[in-house]
């Protein structure tokens, strides 16, 4: 099997296939995780998921964290919180 490098850089929204190696997860793993009501979900436009969301949960899981991510976060700039 020919494995692609690790990138220097993670991003903060990643693809199924990046979400999958920086947090270690299996495909089955990151299907049954994303049926999960409580999982980020993938933005529909990007394609990508915040792995600071996805982060989130897995604290939760681990029991580090009290509540849940919130459902259906999406990123929205600063700015455009400070006009909204």
């Amino acid at each position: 099997m020919s494995e692609e490098p690790a990138p220097q850089h993670w991003p903060r929204f990643m693809t199924d296939k990046e979400l999958r190696a920086y947090f270690g997860l299996s495909e089955r793993a990151l299907k049954r995780y994303r049926a999960l009501k409580e999982f980020p979900q993938k933005d529909i436009v990007a394609g990508k998921s915040d792995s600071r969301a996805v982060g989130r949960f897995f604290d939760w899981i681990a029991g580090l964290a009290e509540q849940p991510p919130r459902t259906n976060n999406r990123y929205v700039p600063t700015a455009d919180k400070a006009k909204g």
